[in-house]
């Protein structure tokens, strides 16, 4: 399927769009992180490794920021692959650990599991493994009975999506048990190769050992174009793209009429694989009172909320309000708390504002619960803007 002298240059890619994803990969020519424009076809060499690699892959843990490579064989055909992770700024790969499994080609992050994922390619029997970041160790899942050589998350579908070098056939892999779909026959050969999806475009990339740049169209059954040729031999494929954004907490909260001063988080970005995991909390709310969540997916505002009132309503028009309950607590005390799952709400109420989650919308929530001797006889909490992630 390809000769084993290294010849060229090769590529990674750059970002499609305003969110400014790039995509990397090794030139295998001087085991190096490189960069290529998907536009202009622009190499940008990083940086060199400081270890061997062929045949390997790139993956990136998008909640954590981090890079991982996994050397395919770089150690030789008969050494097991190791883990490594990389920088993106210099290149440089540090050693995380051995996996204990051979041939380990592709690599991939999946949003879902949070977990790592490799599988063999070119030597028998296939097999798909989830993958330790801490130590690097292989755990083995199932057989996909197909040699992927390239692996990625396709957050359009919310499916890991593997290609297999030769027949340049696309297919699904259930990270449940290793099994893999055909997706796509494909439309002839593809070297040895990295794959990985772009959200800004919704498109597979690949990039293979011939030095080929293709673009597979997730939205016309994975139709696929040649984009460059001739970039010299390179492996592995990622996006690297910022991190999904952390929670951030807005506005100014009202002084309750017992000096409480409610303060609102989250604990996580929403999901749109997941559902739930993103619980917001409203602290120091005056205990027994009744209260909810509102939300918003318009952005945020800073309106007085009443004469006299130190609050402030923080979320534009229009509003949604959660199911009312119960802070708890010591009545004229600080100790209550108003928290909702907001992923588990949204999943259990499809009609919800905000439904169908699409990548990158954003939601401003505010607690809002009774005072009695309050203006309004209400109080408000600050706002957080929660941003919405694969």
């Amino acid at each position: 399927m390809r000769s084993m002298s290294f010849t060229a240059v090769c590529v990674a890619l750059a970002s499609l769009g305003a969110r400014a994803e790039v995509l990397y990969t090794v030139q295998e020519s001087t085991d190096s992180l490189a960069t290529i424009d998907t536009t202009t076809g622009f190499l940008q060499v990083i940086g060199p490794l400081g270890s061997p690699f062929q045949f390997g892959d790139l993956a990136f843990d998008t909640a954590h920021g981090i890079m991982y490579m996994v050397d395919g064989w770089g150690g030789g055909s008969a050494t097991p692959s190791s883990l490594y992770t990389v920088d993106l700024n210099t290149g440089v790969a540090t050693f995380v650990g051995s996996t204990g499994a051979r041939s380990l080609f592709s690599l991939v992050y999946d949003p879902t599991t949070d977990r790592l994922y490799a599988a063999v390619s070119t030597s028998s029997p296939t097999a798909f493994y989830s993958i330790d970041r801490a130590t690097g160790a292989a755990t083995l899942i199932g057989d996909p009975v197909a040699y992927l050589d390239g692996m990625t998350f396709v957050g359009s579908t919310n499916s890991i999506v593997g290609l297999y070098a030769g027949p340049g056939s696309l297919h699904t892999v259930s990270p449940t048990t290793g099994t893999s779909t055909l997706l796509s026959a494909g439309s002839g050969f593809v070297n040895n190769c990295g794959i990985a999806w772009s959200s800004a475009s919704n498109t597979v990339f690949s990039i293979d050992w011939s030095g080929e740049l293709y673009a597979f169209d997730v939205a016309n059954s994975y139709a696929r174009t040649t984009l460059f040729s001739s970039l010299g031999p390179c492996d592995g494929l990622a996006v690297a793209g910022p991190t999904c954004p952390a929670p951030v907490v807005y506005c100014t909260a009202g002084t309750t009429s017992s000096g409480c001063v409610p303060a609102i988080s989250a604990s996580a970005p929403l999901s749109v694989a997941a559902s739930s995991g993103t619980v917001v909390n409203v602290a120091n709310v005056e205990g027994q009172r009744a209260g909810a969540l509102i939300y918003g997916t318009n952005g945020g505002v800073a309106f007085p909320w009443g004469t006299g009132s130190t609050s402030y309503f923080c979320v534009r028009a229009p509003v949604q309000r959660t199911l009312q309950q119960f802070s708890g607590g010591t009545v004229g005390q600080c100790d209550g708390v108003l928290s909702l799952d907001l992923r588990a709400f949204l999943f259990a109420n499809p009609l919800a504002q905000g439904n169908p989650l699409a990548v990158g919308s954003q939601f401003s929530v505010q607690g809002w619960f009774r005072d009695p001797p309050a203006p309004r006889s209400t109080n408000l909490s600050d706002a957080v803007t929660i941003t919405t992630c694969p």
